[in-house]
């Protein structure tokens, strides 16, 4: 707080402003730090959902293809 008579700051009012300001800028830094990591995570399982995606569709497919395989080679015995 200002003194009175002088008008000047304390020390320990400028003191605990730095260490606030210290405290906020650590802070605010290791929060940046948390943001870019589940950047990161995000991005690598937004790949890993679409890997999944073209593993499912292949998999339908492989299926359906094999179904028809099924189909053929039944329709072959039944001659």
């Amino acid at each position: 707080m200002k003194n009175q008579t002088t008008g000047k700051l304390s020390m320990g009012v400028i003191v605990t402003l730095i260490i606030q300001t210290v405290t906020a800028v650590w802070w605010l830094a290791r929060l940046d730090m948390k943001v870019h990591s589940h950047d990161q995570l995000i991005e690598h399982n937004n790949q890993l959902v679409e890997t999944v995606y073209r593993l499912e569709e292949r998999v339908k497919s492989l299926s359906e293809e094999l179904d028809e395989f099924k189909i053929n080679v039944s329709s072959m015995n039944c001659k």
